[in-house]
């Protein structure tokens, strides 16, 4: 069969998203053309509808069929489904960003800055955004369900505000350097040197998910009277700057995962009411310190010392429940007393401590 040359003019923007469209299809524009064309020459149709209207061509009663058929979540499930259907709609948004940005890119710039930027979107930040891509969805996939309802899930949503921070980075880049790259021909000015910076930190920021997700996989779920302790130990730890007393404070969050939820009834009540008051009044007053710019060192060795009454109440659980049996009111008080001379409140000792 004779063929013939066709020749039409598109958008120039149309015709780079058709391409990189086909080559992810594995075909070429030619190839999607002929395809088109055989189709409406054989239906003498055009293969899809066009209307003014809504973009859903489906009828009515199919949608509302095809909503009905969707099985209705609760519980756990529902949240899960919930943080797999932001995680993918985040890694939409990130591929759409890249893709936009790449395809927008004139042949006509030229200059190191760039190069770089077309080598930015169009490789290394488009695989790490694909692997993220994959990774989710094997996360979610079938055979993960019990697994995910195991972990720490609050950390799984630092994860996702972490790659939701990408996803507004790449937007705004999109915004400003798509129309600046319109109106630009010839070398590359140096007002776009930091838009290659700020895509350099972009790639930074995907490589510091990794150890967010590793974090996650390697949690355990935090519920009941774990979470509401951890919870505390968060919110007050807020405001510490002091950095050796926050690797205390994520040591303490550590064995609350472990240990809290074993606790008996009474001890975790004490450790509820009295100890993590102690614990939340003295790191205030580290955090005042701090603003203050006072010397922050008797504060910070106080706060130390009440992790370490917690730490021990958490982890000794079974020692504790022998000696619960057995305390009368004199030692309740004695304990208060204790921990409120770690605070300056009275003049005491402090135990226990190891």
């Amino acid at each position: 069969m004779a063929q013939v040359m066709v020749n039409f003019r598109i958008d120039e923007d149309v015709k780079k998203s058709m391409e990189l469209a086909c080559r992810e299809m594995g075909l070429s524009m030619t190839t999607a053309f002929t395809i088109f064309a055989t189709k409406v020459g054989r239906e003498k149709r055009i293969p899809f509808e066009i209307t003014a209207g809504s973009h859903d061509p489906v009828p009515f009663q199919r949608r509302r069929s095809r909503a009905e058929a969707q099985p209705v979540y609760e519980g756990e499930q529902r949240v899960l489904v919930e943080k797999q259907q932001r995680l993918e709609q985040l890694c939409f948004e990130i591929r759409r960003s890249l893709t936009a940005v790449h395809i927008a890119i004139p042949s006509s710039i030229t200059g190191l800055s760039m190069e770089h930027i077309r080598m930015l979107c169009g490789n290394e930040l488009k695989d790490k955004a694909a692997e993220i891509s994959n990774a989710c969805k094997s996360l979610f996939s079938s055979r993960n369900t019990d697994l995910l309802q195991k972990k720490d899930l609050s950390i799984l949503d630092q994860y996702m505000d972490s790659l939701s921070s990408i996803a507004e980075e790449l937007l705004d880049i999109e915004h400003t350097l798509v129309p600046a790259m319109k109106s630009c021909s010839g070398t590359a000015p140096a007002s776009f040197v930091p838009y290659e910076q700020r895509l350099t930190a972009v790639s930074q920021s995907f490589d510091n998910l990794a150890p967010v997700m590793e974090q996650f996989l390697n949690s355990t779920a935090c519920s009941g009277s774990a979470q509401t302790v951890r919870t505390r130990i968060r919110q007050a730890s807020a405001l510490i700057e002091t950095p050796y007393v926050l690797t205390a404070l994520e040591n303490l969050e550590a064995l609350v995962l472990r240990h809290c939820n074993n606790l008996d009834e009474q001890t975790s009540s004490r450790l509820e009411s009295d100890y993590l008051q102690v614990l939340e009044l003295t790191l205030k007053e580290l955090a005042q310190a701090e603003r203050e710019g006072r010397d922050t060192t008797g504060q910070a060795a106080l706060s130390l010392r009440v992790v370490n009454v917690l730490s021990q109440v958490i982890s000794d659980s079974g020692q504790l429940q022998q000696e619960w049996s057995r305390r009368n009111l004199e030692a309740e008080v004695a304990a208060l007393e204790r921990l409120a001379a770690m605070r300056g409140d009275i003049s005491g000792s402090i135990g226990p401590e190891k």
